[in-house]
C-alpha cells in the first residue's frame, strides 16, 4: 500500500493504520500505532519523553523480534500455561512472520474475528465465544511475558475490561447433576472408576487437578489437599491452594492403595488421563439418560458448587472450596440464575392460612371491621 504522509513529522498512514517515525541514538524505528490520528499524535509524545529517559532496550528487541521467535522463547523459558500452548497453531496462523513492532490493537479484533468465523476441525461447529476468549487471554499473557522480559515495550492489549475485546461472560447457572443423579452415577460406575467421581464431587477439583493428583500434596491427618499449581489463585505461601476434605473423602483415600506417586493409576502405576474417564463416565450417563450433549465431567465441579448452595452454605465458603479468585465468580456462575432454587426459596413467603384467594371473593368488596 502507498505510505501517505501527514502534516505532522514523524507520522504517516499506510491504508487504516498510523505509523510513527522515532529515533533510538541515532538508529530510525517505525511502530504501527492504529486507525486514529490521535493515537499516533499521542504515541510519538510519549515515544520522545521515553527517548529522553533512555528507555532503549525494549524498544530495539521488538523491532527486531518476530511473533515466532517470541513462541519459541516462550516455550523455552515461559511457565508452559496449557491455555497459551493450545492456541500456538491458532496464533500462528495469524501473526507468524510479524515484528512485535508491527502489531495494534486492530490487529487483536481482527484475529478475534477471523477465529471465529474459522470453524472447528472436528464438527465443523462455530468457536464458541468462551473459547475465543481463552484463545485472547492466553495472548494476552504472552504478551505481558514479552514485556516482562523487555522484548516489548508495552502489550498492544487495551487495559480496560470495556474495549469490546473479549466477548462479554455468558452469566447464569451451569448444569450441575441433582443429589438423585449423583448417587445413580456413583452406583452405576465400576469400581475402580468410582473413586475418582467421588472425589471430584466432593471437593470441587478440576479434572487436569484431580488426574494430576500425587499422595505427597495429602494431608489425611488434617483431611487438608495441597495443589502447588493451579489454575486460578496463587499461593504466597508456596505449599499450595488448600482444598478441604471430609470424613469419608479421607476414609475413602486411606482406602485406596499405593501403587506409584500417583493417587489415581493404572495398574501399572501410571497416572489415568483424560481419555481413560471420558468415554467410561459418558456410557453411564447414556444409561442413565442423561444427555451427553448438556452433561460430562465438568458438571461434576459445578455439581459441588450447587448442591453446596442449596444445602445453605455461604458464596464465600464456595469460593474457597472451589479455589475462585473473586466470589463473583462463584456467585455469576454458579449458584446464580437458579430458578428451581428460586422458586422453592419464595414458597417460604406463602401466609400461614396457605388460603388461595378465589375470583369469587376478589369480586366482593372486602368487610373492613368497625372500632
Amino acid at each position: 500500500m502507498k505510505r501517505e504522509k501527514t502534516k505532522h513529522k514523524g507520522i504517516y498512514r499506510v491504508g487504516d493504520t498510523y505509523y510513527v517515525t522515532y529515533y533510538v541514538g541515532s538508529k530510525k524505528y517505525e511502530k504501527a500505532v492504529g486507525p486514529r490520528l490521535s493515537m499516533a499524535l499521542k504515541e510519538k509524545m510519549e515515544r520522545e519523553n521515553k527517548g529522553k529517559r533512555g528507555n532503549y532496550v525494549a524498544i530495539e528487541r521488538q523491532e527486531k523480534t518476530t511473533f515466532d521467535q517470541l513462541i519459541d522463547l516462550y516455550r523455552k523459558e515461559g511457565d508452559g500455561k496449557k491455555y497459551i500452548l493450545q492456541f500456538i497453531p491458532a496464533y500462528l496462523k495469524h501473526f507468524s512472520g510479524w515484528k512485535l513492532s508491527q502489531i495494534t490493537r486492530k490487529d487483536l479484533f481482527t484475529f478475534r474475528d477471523a477465529m471465529k468465523a474459522t470453524p472447528k476441525q472436528r464438527g465443523g461447529k462455530e468457536v464458541t465465544d468462551s473459547n475465543i476468549n481463552r484463545a485472547l487471554a492466553g495472548l494476552r499473557r504472552l504478551f505481558n511475558f514479552a514485556v516482562a522480559r523487555e522484548y516489548m515495550e508495552e502489550s498492544p492489549f487495551p487495559k480496560t475490561s470495556k474495549s469490546g475485546l473479549f466477548y462479554p461472560d455468558q452469566k447464569g447457572l451451569r448444569n450441575f447433576f441433582t443429589e438423585e443423579q449423583m448417587e445413580k452415577i456413583v452406583e452405576t460406575s465400576p469400581e475402580w472408576l468410582r473413586p475418582l467421581i467421588l472425589t471430584s464431587y466432593y471437593t470441587g477439583l478440576r479434572e487436569g487437578e484431580l488426574l494430576g493428583l500425587r499422595w505427597k500434596w495429602i494431608d489425611l491427618k488434617d483431611g487438608i489437599i495441597y495443589l502447588p499449581s493451579t489454575k486460578t489463585l496463587k499461593d504466597s505461601t508456596g505449599r499450595g491452594q488448600r482444598v478441604v476434605m471430609q470424613k469419608e473423602l479421607i476414609d475413602l483415600l486411606e482406602g485406596l492403595p499405593k501403587r506409584s506417586e500417583w493417587v489415581f493409576c493404572q495398574g501399572d502405576g501410571e497416572p489415568f488421563n483424560q481419555w481413560h474417564v471420558y468415554q467410561p463416565f459418558k456410557k453411564i450417563l447414556k444409561y442413565l439418560g442423561i444427555d451427553t450433549k448438556q452433561y460430562s465431567w465438568k458438571e461434576l465441579r459445578h455439581t459441588t458448587a450447587s448442591l453446596m448452595h442449596r444445602k445453605g452454605v455461604p458464596a464465600l465458603v464456595i469460593k474457597d472450596q472451589l479455589r475462585h479468585t473473586n466470589v463473583k465468580t462463584t456467585v455469576d456462575f454458579y449458584i446464580g440464575s437458579d430458578v428451581n432454587y428460586q422458586r422453592e426459596m419464595i414458597e417460604k413467603l406463602i401466609l400461614n392460612s396457605g388460603k388461595i384467594v378465589g375470583k369469587d371473593e376478589i369480586s366482593r368488596p372486602a368487610q373492613i371491621p368497625t372500632a
